[in-house]
């Protein structure tokens, strides 16, 4: 699994506590009672297509073939919570739960695939974020390469489980070293910036307590505790599509959003900032309206991929700022220049 993902999971002791208390969802249990059916090359859900004589078919490969065929949106099988139009869809909770209900069907198709005539070694792929989460199944196969897919886990905001079903030894997780200091300095900068102070600290304290792997991010911890639904701080957004209309309608949604921000004053392509350029001076653009009515526009670094912003009062900049200085995380203030660091 990524790091988001067993952290989020708390997975130091192996997957023996990661199923959910209430049980495979009735959606869910209903794809597990069907069971699973292997026909020539490739296995699916069954009854299995026809088109099984002749995979790959259409595909490009066999696990193309089985990736199309064994596709479950977890979301359309298990009741969780949504959230408001224009923003963020499925909050971390809810994730989680998705997350969760994903790995308990995963250990049923492996279940189904020990059971098969011919048992065979099978790879489920569990993934969620803000919009979904995906549930995929496949064979392993001798010479397939899915080094890719382990060297990119850790790519983006989703939370990310690949669990074989081979004997393997067991990893242990190696706790991360968090000071003192920084520790104290993240829950103060989740409390200056956290529209639901509570519900924020508990979720640091639960990202902290469960952090693993010796390469800790505390840009990631703030993003987690901060990032959740109609509770966030942080609207979070891929570059390749942070035009200034997706820009707008995420950061309006905020609960931190300042009254009296104007936002009429752009009169380019509300579809999409085409360069780098056009999307910094944009934002400087907004620091500006920002600043008008005592408000700073931050952000939080995410990688070159991504963007993290959200709003702060401009006479709490410097206690950001130092906040931020403690706890090793590199933010960013829009202003008239360069988004200042630290």
């Amino acid at each position: 699994m990524n790091d988001r993902a067993a952290r989020v999971l708390g997975a130091r002791g192996g997957f023996g506590g990661l199923d959910p208390e209430e049980g495979l969802a009735p959606g869910l249990r209903t794809w597990v009672d069907g069971g699973i059916e292997g026909r020539g090359e490739v296995v699916s859900w069954a009854p299995i297509p026809e088109d099984a004589d002749e995979a790959p078919g259409r595909f490009f490969d066999l696990i193309a073939w089985e990736q199309f065929h064994n596709d479950v949106h977890l979301g359309s099988f298990v009741p969780v919570d949504g959230a408001y139009a224009g923003g963020p869809l499925v909050g971390v909770d809810a994730q989680l739960i998705l997350l969760r209900q994903g790995i308990a069907l995963a250990r049923e198709v492996g279940r189904l695939a020990g059971e098969l005539s011919a048992p065979i070694p099978l790879r489920c792929v569990i993934a969620t974020n803000e919009t979904n989460g995906k549930f995929r199944f496949h064979r392993i196969r001798p010479d397939d390469d899915w080094s890719w897919l382990f060297e990119n886990l850790d790519r983006g905001r989703a939370y990310v489980v690949v669990i074989d079903f081979l004997p393997a030894p067991l990893d242990r997780f190696q706790s991360a070293h968090i000071a003192a200091a920084q520790r104290a300095a993240l829950f103060d900068l989740v409390e200056l910036l956290a529209p639901d102070v509570e519900k924020a600290r508990g979720r640091v304290e639960y990202v902290l307590d469960n952090a693993s792997w010796s390469a800790f991010d505390p840009e990631d911890a703030l993003i987690e505790a901060l990032f959740d639904s109609i509770d966030s701080a942080l609207a979070y957004f891929d570059r390749v599509i942070a035009g200034p209309g997706t820009i707008r309608s995420h950061l309006a949604q905020l609960s931190t959003c300042p009254e009296g921000l104007k936002w009429d004053w752009y009169d380019g392509d509300t579809g999409s900032c085409k360069t780098e350029t056009d999307l910094q001076n944009y934002l400087r653009l907004l620091a500006d309206q920002c600043r008008t009515v005592g408000t700073a526009l931050i952000g939080v670094f995410t990688g070159k991929d991504e963007l993290a912003l959200g709003f702060l009062p401009s006479d709490k900049l410097e206690r950001f700022i130092e906040l931020a200085a403690l706890a090793k995380a590199e933010v960013f203030i829009y202003g008239a220049g360069e988004p200042a660091e630290d």
